[in-house]
């Protein structure tokens, strides 16, 4: 059978095709202790970036910082005009009805880590379940984060998700299960007493494969692990923006800056160059600015033993907005 025509066939039968990707959930209750609970808080608020898509924001642009009265409560638009899709973050506070409150504990973590939905439906992006993302998150971060969640207020706020627009050719790989994988179970964390290990771990858990490998078909950790993405993050709001290199190319990456420089990038939102960070990182600065300096020397170890990939990515290209936000 040719490509095409099982692309179609595996599109009218999604079940069939993409029904090894999606789990039963089981009847597990997250056993939650103070240690627990405090693990979610710092990966929900710090290390995986929950609140910066899921939080929405104060006057609803990107601009401005999240609104501490709407905590996870959904609404952001993502208008991705390189991609082309449209997608508002739903969501997931403690609120039965508009939110993730009704859901089980499993429900929440399969959705987590293999974006499968409380109906047994595969999610889209931009949320990261991948491989390259939370689909590699341990069961006991995983159960942190629910942990966490549950002690989190309940926020009405309902979001009307059918209004998500997405291009054909997303639509079909959705169909045919390209973007999922097989269920995550039985994950253990690397041990933090290995640090490379353990930053490859949090560069993934923290989304930064997702972003900074960014191709025209989605992270690509074959030919360009964290090398730059090749296709800008296209906002309206805050123009295009080219995810920076972070492999040790002493030219075009991070090869020619101490672990301390870096972390101080992180720590300040201030680029290497000086010049204060764009959206969309500048959006994360605030999370990723808590991160343990135990972590932080684990990431910078781990992009420092990476290869090398020699690319110079563009130069962002902002709106007026953006630029006022930054000082330029």
């Amino acid at each position: 059978m040719k490509r095409p025509v099982l692309a179609l066939v595996c599109l009218a039968t999604a079940g069939g095709c993409t029904g090894k990707y999606i789990r039963p959930t089981t009847q597990e209750i997250v056993r939650a202790s103070p240690d627990l609970v405090a693990r979610g808080n710092y990966l929900v608020n710090s290390v995986s970036l929950c609140g910066a898509c899921h939080t929405p924001r104060v006057g609803g642009t990107w601009l401005n910082g999240e609104r501490t009265d709407a905590f996870l409560a959904g609404g952001s638009l993502f208008d991705d005009r390189e991609i082309g899709y449209k997608v508002l973050a739903p969501n997931i506070s403690q609120d039965k009805e508009t939110g993730v409150g009704a859901w089980s504990d499993d429900q929440i973590m399969r959705a987590i880590r293999d974006g499968v939905g409380k109906d047994g439906q595969l999610l889209y992006p931009p949320m990261p379940f991948g491989m390259s993302a939370y689909g590699v998150m341990s069961d006991d971060d995983a159960r942190a984060i629910v942990a966490y969640l549950r002690t989190a207020p309940a926020v009405k706020n309902g979001v009307d998700r059918t209004k998500n627009d997405f291009p054909f050719g997303m639509n079909m790989a959705h169909g045919m299960g390209v973007m999922h994988h097989e269920p995550a179970q039985a994950i253990n964390a690397p041990p933090a007493s290995d640090k490379k290990a353990y930053g490859g771990y949090l560069a993934h858990i923290g989304v930064c494969i997702d972003c900074h490998s960014l191709g025209k078909r989605g992270p690509d950790k074959e030919d360009n692990l964290l090398g730059g993405s090749t296709v800008p993050l296209n906002e309206p709001e805050y123009g295009k923006v080219w995810a920076s290199n972070l492999t040790p190319d002493v030219e075009t990456g991070l090869g020619k800056f101490t672990a301390e420089q870096i972390k101080e990038a992180l720590k300040t939102g201030r680029r290497l160059d000086g010049k204060p960070m764009a959206p969309p990182m500048a959006l994360i600065i605030p999370h990723v600015s808590t991160w343990t300096d135990d972590d932080l020397d684990a990431l910078v170890t781990y992009l420092k033993a990476i290869p090398a990939i020699k690319r110079k990515v563009p130069e962002r290209e902002l709106t007026p907005g953006a630029k006022k936000l930054v000082g330029e």
